[in-house]
C-alpha cells in the first residue's frame, strides 16, 4: 500500500509564520486514510464472470496486504467422486503394469497452511477443522487406490515466527521457502517407494542466488476491482546444484536414463526450485517436466507423449497439483491411460487415413469404406491422432455410432504444452456406450487453421481388449 508522510515540525514552523504575519486563515487540517479494505465489488462473488476471474472468485481482505479466495483457499472440500478414485486407479494401473509407480503430491490450501493470516473474522469463519479432516480423508482415498501421496498436514497453520510464508501474501503459488518445506516431506516418502534404490545417489546442495520478486496475482485481481496498488513482494530465489561436480549440465534429469520424473504445474517451475528441493532431501536426480499455466494435466499428458518417456520410462512419476482441480474428468483419464501404452503405435491398425483438412467437418474414418462392415465396439478400441502442424492446440472429433448416437469429443491441450500435434484417446465405455459399433470419424478445423494442415487417423484396438473377449466368451 502507498502511504504518505508528513513533518509535523514543518508543518508547526509553517503555521507560527502564518499567524506572526496575522493572517486569519485557520491551520490547515489534514486527514490520512489507510486504502482498504477491499471495495465491496471484489468481495461480490457475482462479479467474477469470466473464466479467468472465476479462479480468484472471491476475494477476502486478510491481515496487512494478505488475501484469499473464498472458493479455492478456504475451501473444506477435497479429493474426488467414486468414479474419479475408480478412474485415478485405473491410471495407477496401467503406470504399474509398466513398471512405474505412481506418486501424487497434493498441494494444501493457503488457508490451511496460513489461517494466521486471516483476521478475526475470517478465521472465525473459515471451519479448519472440517477441511482438515477432509484433506486428510483425500490422502487416505489416494492410499486406497495403490498411489503413494505424502500426508502435508505437518505444514498446516504455520505461526507468525517462520523467516518466510509457506505462500505469498496474495498469489497462488507456494514461496521458494514452502517449496523446499514441502519437498523435505515428499523426499521421506519418496525414499520408501519402489524403484528409488534404483536411482543412483548424488548430494546436492540448494543456495540463495538472489531475489523472488512476485506481484502477486490475488493483488492485480484487486487492483482490477478496486484500483488499488500493492507492493511487489520480495523473497529468496533458490538454485540447486549437485556437490563437487564442476559440469552441472545434466542437472533436473538430463541424463540419458531417469528413474524419477516430475510432472507439474507452475508451483514445479524453476522460480520456485521444488525439483532443486526434491533433489538435495532424497539425494537422487529428478527429471522435471512440468509444464508453467498447464493446469494440472498438461504436463502429465506432454510427457507420456514424448518419445523420451515411452523409450526411458521413469520407475517413479511424481505429480504435482493443487486441490481445486477436478480429478473426475473422464476426458482426461480416456487421453492418459491410452497414451501410458503409447496409443497405437506397435499396434495392428483397423483403420487408418490422413487427409488434408478443409474448414469445417472433415470425415477421416468410416467403417465399411472399401471393406465389408466391422464391428468396432466401441469399449475396445481407441484413436490415435497426428496433425501436420504440431502448433495445433485445439480442434475437435465427432464420433458416429451405427444407433445414430454421436459424441463430440474435445481435443484439447494448453498452448504451453508441446504436444507434437498428437492427441489420443479411448471411445467411450460407459454401460450404454460400450457394445455400440462405430460408424466413423469426423475431425473439425481448427480456428485460423494453418495452411496444408492433413491429420493421420488410426483406429486400433485397446491393450487388453481381445483378453476381454475371450473371457467373455469363456464365460
Amino acid at each position: 500500500m502507498i502511504k504518505r508522510h508528513f513533518n509535523f515540525r514543518q508543518l508547526a514552523l509553517a503555521s507560527a509564520l502564518l499567524g506572526a504575519a496575522g493572517s486569519a486563515m485557520a491551520a490547515p487540517q489534514y486527514q490520512v486514510q489507510r486504502v482498504g479494505p477491499l471495495c465491496p465489488i471484489a468481495q461480490d462473488p457475482s462479479q467474477y464472470d469470466t473464466k479467468y476471474l472465476s479462479f480468484f472468485t472471491a476475494l477476502v481482505q486478510g491481515q496487512g496486504d494478505w488475501l484469499f479466495r473464498s472458493g479455492n483457499d478456504l475451501r473444506s472440500d477435497f479429493g474426488t467422486t467414486p468414479a474419479g478414485y475408480r478412474q485415478f486407479k485405473r491410471l495407477r494401473d496401467t503406470l504399474k503394469r509398466k513398471g512405474i509407480e505412481l506418486m501424487v503430491v497434493y498441494q494444501p490450501t493457503r488457508g490451511l497452511v496460513n489461517r494466521q493470516q486471516l483476521t478475526a473474522h475470517e478465521k472465525a469463519n473459515f471451519n479448519f477443522a472440517l477441511a482438515k479432516q477432509n484433506y486428510l480423508k483425500a490422502i487416505a482415498d489416494f492410499r486406497k487406490t495403490g498411489i503413494w501421496v505424502t500426508d502435508l498436514s505437518p505444514l498446516f497453520d504455520e505461526q507468525n515466527d517462520v523467516d518466510t510464508a509457506y505462500y505469498f501474501k496474495a498469489d497462488h503459488h507456494w514461496t521458494p521457502a514452502g517449496a523446499a518445506r514441502t519437498a523435505e516431506l515428499v523426499a521421506e516418502t519418496l525414499k520408501q517407494m519402489p524403484g528409488f534404490d534404483e536411482a543412483p545417489k548424488k548430494e546436492f546442495a540448494s543456495t540463495v542466488t538472489g531475489l523472488l520478486g512476485k506481484a502477486g496475482t490475488l493483488h492485480k485481481t484487486a487492483a482490477g476491482f478496486c484500483g488499488t496498488s500493492y507492493a511487489t513482494q520480495y523473497v529468496e530465489r533458490y538454485e540447486t546444484e549437485p556437490v563437487g561436480e564442476a559440469d552441472s549440465a545434466s542437472l533436473f534429469g538430463d541424463e540419458a536414463d531417469p528413474k524419477i520424473a516430475l510432472v507439474g504445474t507452475s508451483n514445479s517451475g524453476a522460480a520456485y526450485n521444488f525439483a532443486g528441493f526434491l533433489q538435495q532431501y532424497s539425494g537422487v536426480e529428478v527429471l522435471n517436466r512440468s509444464v508453467t499455466g498447464g493446469g494440472f494435466d498438461s504436463a502429465l499428458l506432454q510427457y507420456m507423449t514424448s518419445r523420451e518417456f515411452h523409450e526411458n520410462p521413469p520407475k517413479i512419476l511424481i505429480w504435482e497439483f493443487a486441490t481445486h482441480y477436478d480429478l473426475a474428468q473422464a476426458s482426461f483419464y480416456r487421453q492418459a491411460v491410452p497414451l501410458v501404452n503409447n496409443g497405437c503405435e506397435g499396434r495392428p491398425a483397423v483403420m487408418n487415413n490422413t487427409v488434408t483438412l478443409k474448414p469445417g467437418s472433415n470425415q477421416v474414418l468410416v467403417n465399411g469404406e472399401n471393406q465389408p462392415l466391422l464391428d468396432l465396439r466401441g469399449g475396445d478400441y481407441q484413436v490415435d491422432l497426428t496433425f501436420s502442424d504440431p502448433g495445433v492446440h485445439k480442434s475437435q472429433a465427432t464420433l458416429w455410432y451405427l444407433t445414430g448416437r454421436r459424441e463430440n469429443f474435445k481435443i484439447e491441450q494448453s498452448d504451453r504444452a508441446a504436444t507434437g500435434g498428437r492427441y489420443v484417446f479411448e471411445l467411450r465405455n460407459e454401460a450404454d456406450w460400450t457394445d455400440l459399433n462405430l460408424l466413423a470419424l469426423d475431425i473439425h478445423s481448427p480456428e485460423d487453421m494453418p495452411a496444408n494442415l492433413s491429420v493421420e487417423a488410426t483406429l486400433c484396438k485397446r491393450p487388453g481388449a481381445d483378453d476381454k473377449a475371450l473371457t467373455a466368451q469363456a464365460q
